[in-house]
């Protein structure tokens, strides 16, 4: 499967299976640090109500706990590099702004994949 470029996964974002199986994705992944995210399960409002959640937890990560935030970032599957890129050129607002869409983002691209890819095995199978 090719690369998910930005212009598709806004396409994604209209499905509601999709944005619910992010919201949990999400859940999960921040449980694992202890973390607890709420989603309501309101597809039009999903991206607001998970980003204002992540933000805080990233920006007490990062000026509390860095080596938590980067195991944490580890564990999503977001690139270090990208983000020590962001934290050596920028405003620590738009870092934790960008760091907040980057894992939303990374998290609807594996609920894609999976789906994506477990679709291709039923139908091969």
């Amino acid at each position: 499967m090719k690369q998910i470029e930005k212009k598709e996964l806004s396409e994604y974002c209209l499905r509601l299976d999709l944005v619910q199986a992010t919201a949990k994705q999400i859940k999960k992944d921040f449980s694992l640090f202890d973390e607890e995210i709420i989603f309501s399960g309101n597809a039009a409002t999903a991206y607001k109500e998970l980003y204002t959640q992540i933000y805080p937890i990233i920006e007490r990560l990062i000026n509390l706990d860095t080596s938590r935030f980067f195991t944490m970032l580890y564990a999503i599957d977001i690139e270090e590099s990208k983000v020590v890129e962001l934290l050596l050129g920028n405003k620590p607002v738009v870092v934790l702004e960008e760091v907040s869409k980057m894992i939303i983002e990374r998290e609807l691209m594996k609920v894609v994949y999976r789906k994506h890819w477990s679709s291709k095995l039923k139908n091969e199978g």
